[in-house]
C-alpha cells in the first residue's frame, strides 16, 4: 500500500556490505564500507555478504505537479507527453518523433522535479544548482542521461505517445552524486572510534530515534541536536558514503515491527524520543534534555553507528 510523506516511515541507514570489527578483544559487525572512510587502528575487516534491502518502492512518496520522489525506492520519476502529428501521412515517422518530444518534456518534469527534492532542513537541489555552477551541469547531464522505465506508451485513440524517466537519489549516479563535489569539500576525516562507540556496539543491536509523534519529513541528509541546540550529527558529512551505498545507505520504511523482527535486530535496540523537529522543512530532529544528556557521547558515536547499519530513524 502507497504512504504519502505524512504516513509512518522508517529511514534506515544501511551499509552496503558488511565485516567483523575486532577492536579491544570484541567482535563487532560492521559493513565493509566503513573501510572507506574510517581507518581506526588496530581493526580488521573480513568482508561479509550485502547488506539486505528493506525499503519498499512506492511505500513512501512525495507527489508533486511535475513528477513524483519516491523516498523508499530511492527514485524520482517524471512522465512527458508527445502528440502525434496528424498531417505527417508516415505514421511510423509521426511516432518516432512524438516519442523524442515525450522524452524532451519527460527531462524537463525530471528536471523540476529533482530542484524540488530536500537534500537537508533548509535547502533543496535547486538552492545547489544555483550556488554551483558544477552541480547545475552535473544533475543536468544526470538528467539527460535519466532510464525510461519501461517502453513508451502510445495511445491510438488521442494520438500520444507517453514516456516516464527516472534517476535514483543516492547514488554515484544520482543526485548524491552531483552533490559530493560540494559536500566532500566541507569536512575533515573522520576520527578513530570512541570506546564508548564500541561498548554501544558490543551491547545493543542498534538504535532507534523514534519520531513517530513529531511529523518529520524525509531529507537526503538529516540532523540531529540536542535539547540545547548542538548538533549531534550532520549526516551530510558523510555523503560520500551514503551516496556510494545507494539505496541500502538510507531507507525509508513505514513498518519498524518488520525491522525489529529482521535477524540483524533480535537483540533489544536502544530506542530513543525525539522531542521535536527543527528546520524550515522539518527534517530534522531535536532530543529532549533526559535523552541529550544520557547520549552526549552520540556526537562522536553516531557516524560510526550508521556506518555499522545500526542507525535507525522512526518517523510519522
Amino acid at each position: 500500500m502507497k504512504h504519502s510523506i505524512l504516513s509512518a516511515v522508517l529511514i534506515f541507514f544501511m551499509g552496503c556490505g558488511s565485516a567483523v570489527v575486532s577492536t579491544n578483544g570484541r567482535e563487532l559487525t560492521m559493513p565493509e564500507a566503513v573501510s572507506s572512510i574510517i581507518s581506526p587502528a588496530g581493526m580488521t575487516l573480513v568482508e561479509r555478504p550485502q547488506a539486505p534491502q528493506y525499503a519498499v518502492p512506492g511505500d513512501v512518496t512525495e507527489t508533486v505537479s511535475s513528477g513524483e520522489i519516491d523516498w523508499s525506492g530511492n527514485t524520482v520519476r517524471a512522465v512527458g507527453t508527445g502528440v502525434l502529428d496528424p498531417n505527417n501521412p508516415n505514421r511510423a515517422q509521426a511516432r518516432l518523433m512524438a516519442e523524442r518530444a515525450a522524452v524532451v518534456v519527460a527531462q524537463r518534469n525530471l528536471l523540476e522535479t529533482v530542484q524540488g527534492v530536500r537534500v537537508n532542513s533548509e535547502t533543496r537541489v535547486r538552492n545547489f544548482m544555483t550556488d554551483y555552477d558544477v552541480i547545475y551541469t552535473r544533475v543536468e547531464g544526470i538528467v539527460q542521461n535519466a532510464a525510461q522505465t519501461g517502453p513508451a506508451r502510445y495511445d491510438s485513440l488521442l494520438g500520444t505517445v507517453e514516456v516516464e524517466l527516472e534517476m535514483q537519489i543516492q547514488s554515484p549516479g544520482g543526485i548524491s552524486g552531483a552533490l559530493n563535489a560540494v559536500l566532500e569539500s566541507q569536512w575533515a576525516s573522520a576520527a578513530p572510534m570512541p570506546e564508548q562507540t564500541a561498548d554501544f556496539l558490543a551491547q545493543y543491536s542498534g538504535i532507534v530515534f523514534d519520531a513517530s509523534l513529531a511529523g518529520l519529513q524525509p531529507s537526503m541528509y538529516p540532523k540531529i541536536y540536542d535539547a540545547d541546540g548542538n548538533l549531534l550529527l550532520d549526516t551530510s558529512r558523510y555523503a560520500s558514503y551514503l551516496g556510494s551505498a545507494g539505496q541500502t545507505a538510507m531507507q525509508f520504511i513505514s513498518d519498524l515491527d518488520m525491522i525489529l523482527s529482521q535477524p540483524e535486530f533480535g537483540q533489544s535496540p536502544l530506542v530513543v524520543a525525539v522531542s521535536r523537529v527543527t528546520g524550515q522543512f522539518g527534517s530534522d530532529i531535536v532530543l529532549g534534555r533526559e535523552e541529550s544528556d544520557s547520549l552526549g557521547w552520540l556526537k562522536a558515536g553516531l557516524p560510526f553507528l550508521i556506518t555499522a547499519g545500526r542507525f535507525l530513524l522512526n518517523v510519522l
